[in-house]
């Protein structure tokens, strides 16, 4: 006799409930529209800092390397930005994660429907995982994360198909958008083990997929998908420093292309002894994104699929463990990233709580209380990601290399790997004149790229950082001096210019190593907002005052963990709202927390000193310190000088 399990598998396409309906599908379009709709309308508009940046420049042209991962998403961006976003790359790029976004929902929407016959319950489903605070960030910057949920997204329905009707060519196809996801992120390899659990579950007969036909299979289009990556082992194969050994290449391939030298020290690299505080950190990053309800939702629904699909069950359940136990032991700045396919998991499980239930008409109920629990939610976390106005990268580094250009300077640079991303990406596209160079690339030779630049005229321009290396490394033989050219007002000198009654809100966040914030530039600042009178401090690492300038703060928040405050100020409603978790999070792309005015964001809130002041006409004016957007002052060694005559003497062109 068949064991239950097989007797449920063992259905045909009739007997089992058709989520595939077009109610379903229709469901799926409606919430990919909807949550294009608010992608776009809170897209970020240009360059961004990090990844986000390096992905921008790469798409302008992509520098080879064993490196250079992602080989999917480098090439569907590259068509879709050339095919639509020629003219702002930046942006196109952005609206490519947008796409991704829109499709990633839709698509989990019908797999939802299909896996519990309810298009009800699949719109619960995607409308969950489309209005949640990280998967938004995602979805309007240039990230990687909208297509891998979109292919994991793809998978399920590619699982679903085979698992309603048994053929080689639907087991071929879950094969073939399993491994071309591989090219998208290595992260894929999480859901080997529930993937083959569900196959193993709903086969009729599981020793069939032992079949050496099958392995053969599996290992061909597994083979196929690895050569997305034949551009990284190619130039590793044909580099001038390959070795000679073809083991040795291979093993240079592995090493670049997973980047083990760095991976080793952060999978399973969370020190045991921070167990508890990141266990704190996940429960708190849950509700962030779905609330008490949403997660009540999941459990719900993982609880009755154990019941009525096991083999859904334990894909759901062993793929949200896996993937949230990778983050927590995952010890990287942006954990919250990672815990994406566990939120996947967990919209996919919400929706299965709402599934039909014979003829009781509760789940109906349950699911459209559900819908609205997720509008809610996405009006209330619109304001939190929205950056449509938000140009604070390229601004940054239009002053970092504003005044500078290949006929009169040369800039040399020692950056945060944050701003040189995006400084890549303006010097690919927008400033094409921009002599630029890394000093790591320089600074054994900088004595005759120097002289052979005042050669020609040019000054040499410098970041602080590089100017700070270049005495280190050189002592006093090159007469480096300040640049008059732009200002560089501390964050104190403007809180003290600021005319009394002034509206502002400050925030300190610990700044994040190796920054440090200057504690008599904090001093001075504090005190001058608050006319000498500033309350005393609690010793959270959360603080945020709010007042008017000149007089004693109307508002002082300290806490340990993130928080909500709302309060008014001349009339105007303001809410703080911390987004971050502290310590863990090192670097978020959305900002660490926000201000908002009413419903627009005036302030989204960094490491270091984050102040807002408002004009008379209420226009927002931002300052930060000790952190990625703080001013700081420029350098150069000039042409004309008697250490150039002195350096072109001894170094002379080559």
């Amino acid at each position: 006799m068949p064991s239950a399990t097989s007797s449920r598998a063992n259905v045909t396409d009739a007997e089992r409930p058709d989520g595939a309906s077009l109610a379903a599908i229709v469901a799926a379009c409606l919430v990919a529209t909807m949550a294009l709709w608010a992608y776009t309308r809170t897209l970020l508009p240009g360059v961004d800092l990090g990844d986000t940046g390096g992905f921008q420049a790469a798409v302008v042209y992509a520098e080879t390397s064993g490196r250079e991962s992602y080989p999917l998403y480098h090439a569907l961006g590259q068509w879709f930005v050339q095919a639509f976003s020629a003219a702002n790359p930046a942006r196109g790029l952005n609206l490519f994660s947008a796409v991704w976004g829109g499709v990633a929902a839709g698509l989990l929407t019908l797999a939802a429907a299909r896996a519990t016959g309810s298009a009800l319950a699949g719109a619960v489903g995607g409308s969950l995982l489309a209005s949640s605070y990280t998967f938004w960030t995602q979805a309007i910057i240039a990230e990687v994360y909208t297509l891998h949920l979109t292919l994991v997204a793809a998978c399920l329905l590619a699982l679903d198909a085979f698992q309603r009707r048994q053929t080689t060519g639907r087991l071929a196809v879950f094969f073939a958008v399993y491994a071309a996801a591989f090219g998208n992120h290595l992260s894929m390899i999480l859901l080997l083990v529930p993937f083959a659990a569900f196959l193993l579950m709903a086969h009729r007969e599981p020793r069939a997929l032992f079949r050496p036909s099958i392995v053969a299979l599996a290992l061909g289009i597994a083979a196929a998908g690895a050569l997305e990556y034949s551009g990284n082992f190619l130039w590793i194969w044909t580099s001038i420093n390959a070795s000679g050994s073809v083991s040795e290449r291979l093993s240079s391939f592995w090493f670049e292309t997973t980047k083990v030298d760095w991976r080793d020290t952060m999978v399973l690299g969370v020190d045991g002894r921070a167990g508890g505080e990141r266990l704190a950190m996940w429960w708190w990053d849950a509700r962030q994104q779905f609330g008490i309800a949403g997660l009540s939702l999941a459990a719900a629904g993982a609880i009755r699929l154990a019941a009525t699909a096991r083999p859904w069950a334990m894909l759901v359940i062993t793929a949200y463990a896996i993937s949230a136990a990778f983050a927590l032991t995952y010890n990287v700045g942006d954990v919250h990233v990672f815990f994406l396919p566990a939120h996947f998991f967990t919209a996919f499980a919400a929706a299965a709580a709402v599934a039909p239930s014979g003829r009781a008409r509760w789940p109906v109920a349950i699911g459209i209380l559900a819908i609205a629990v997720a509008g809610w939610r996405g009006w209330d976390t619109w304001p939190a990601v929205d950056r449509h106005d938000d140009r604070r990268a390229g601004q940054i580094v239009a002053r970092l290399a504003g005044g500078v250009d290949d006929r009169d300077a040369i800039l040399i640079t020692q950056l945060d790997w944050q701003l040189e991303d995006a400084l890549r990406y303006v010097s690919r596209h927008e400033r094409r004149d921009l002599a630029w160079s890394r000093l790591p690339d320089v600074l054994p030779h900088l004595p005759f790229l120097v002289a052979d630049n005042h050669a020609l005229g040019r000054d040499v321009v410098l970041t602080a950082g590089a100017a700070t290396e270049i005495v280190a490394a050189y002592g006093p033989f090159f007469p480096i001096v300040p640049d008059e050219r732009i200002g560089t007002p501390s964050i104190a000198d403007v809180a003290t210019q600021l005319p009394a009654g002034t509206p502002y809100v400050l925030a300190r966040l610990p700044p994040a190593a190796p920054e440090v914030l200057n504690d008599a530039e904090f001093s001075a600042t504090l005190a001058a907002l608050a006319g000498g009178r500033p309350p005393g401090r609690g010793d959270g690492p959360y603080e945020v005052w709010a007042g008017l300038a000149g007089d004693a703060p109307a508002l002082y928040r300290s806490a340990r963990r993130p928080f909500r405050e709302d309060f008014s100020l001349l009339g105007d409603r303001f809410n703080v709202r911390m987004e971050a978790w502290l310590p863990g999070d090192t670097f978020r792309r959305a900002g660490f927390g926000r201000v908002l005015r009413g419903r627009q964001p005036v302030l989204t809130i960094e490491r270091g000193l984050s102040l807002v002041w408002f004009r008379p006409d209420g226009s927002p004016v931002v300052a930060y310190a000790a952190g990625l957007y703080a001013v700081r002052p420029r350098f150069r060694i000039p042409a004309q000088t008697e250490q150039f005559a002195l350096c072109s003497k001894l170094c002379g062109p080559p």
